[in-house]
């Protein structure tokens, strides 16, 4: 039996990219497992045993590389958890596209820059805008399933927050103190996690967790203005919108491709 310094270090670094997963003591178990029969069989070949630990190592791959392979399935392989860890890329650019839609849209339903304001308008609006908090939830959803390989609790909270922003777009679209700071919390929540089990691009964890707190303030301190001085402050709601939109679609964007990348990364290494 060969020494197991080389593969100790190996799933010792392996475990701290999946250290999230409740499975990763199984997880870990499985890749032991593997690599010291991939070394007794080299060995039984006449490999002298510290070679034969770094050819299986070499041959079973980075670890880096590993656990993003891992990552693609979840731990429980419902089908919910399935379709949101597989099809996260198009689910991304899906709500970057429909963020932009509801800011076009809510140019002529939030505010009467471009047009007349009409109550069609203003419904359109804030079905185009609930549709994008539906969409983005969704995506928070499948991003906590990526990392932690199951539905857990504080994944579903996650969601029900973002359901819960969606519900109040779609019925007080033009509160936005209400619906826009639901939304940053579930956001703000993924990021968090993200950075803690280093997963997700951290520039963009950076951004979003400077960017989502000041824009539910303005979301707030802007509505608590209009309210308190009887003002048109639909402008200014719209503004903070916006920029809460771009925010959130250029961030959407990178997730997909991100995603995108790696999936053709680990596609291309289990076909060489």
């Amino acid at each position: 039996m060969a020494a197991d310094g080389l593969i100790d270090q190996y799933l010792t670094a392996l475990g701290k990219r999946v250290r999230s997963r409740s499975d990763r003591h199984d997880l870990l178990d499985e890749v032991r497992d593997h690599l010291l029969s991939a070394v007794e069989r080299l060995e039984a070949l006449g490999v002298d045993s510290p070679t034969a630990e770094r050819r299986a190592l070499t041959r079973f791959g980075q670890p880096k590389l590993v656990a993003a392979l891992i990552t693609e399935v979840p731990s429980k392989g419902n089908l919910m958890s399935l379709f949101l860890a597989r099809h996260l890329p198009a689910m991304s650019v899906a709500a970057a596209v429909t963020w932009l839609v509801a800011v076009a849209v809510a140019v002529y339903g939030q505010t009467d820059l471009l047009a007349t304001w009409t109550p069609e308008a203003y419904i359109v609006s804030s079905a185009v805008i609930a549709v994008a908090c539906v969409l983005t939830a969704s995506v928070l959803v499948g991003l906590n399933v990526r990392a932690t390989g199951e539905l857990d609790t504080t994944t579903i909270l996650i969601a029900l927050i973002g359901i819960m922003s969606a519900v109040a777009a779609l019925l007080l679209s033009w509160f936005i103190a209400l619906w826009l700071p639901l939304l940053a919390i579930a956001v703000i929540w993924t990021m968090v996690r993200a950075w803690t089990m280093h997963a997700g691009s951290r520039p963009f964890a950076v951004v979003m967790l400077v960017t989502m707190p000041l824009l539910a303030a303005a979301a707030i301190v802007t509505t608590v203005i209009g309210q308190a001085t009887r003002l048109d402050n639909a402008v200014a709601s719209w503004i903070v919108f916006a920029g809460l939109a771009a925010v959130l679609a250029a961030t959407l964007v990178d997730v997909a491709v991100r995603l995108g990348r790696r999936a053709t990364h680990a596609r291309v290494s289990v076909a060489g």
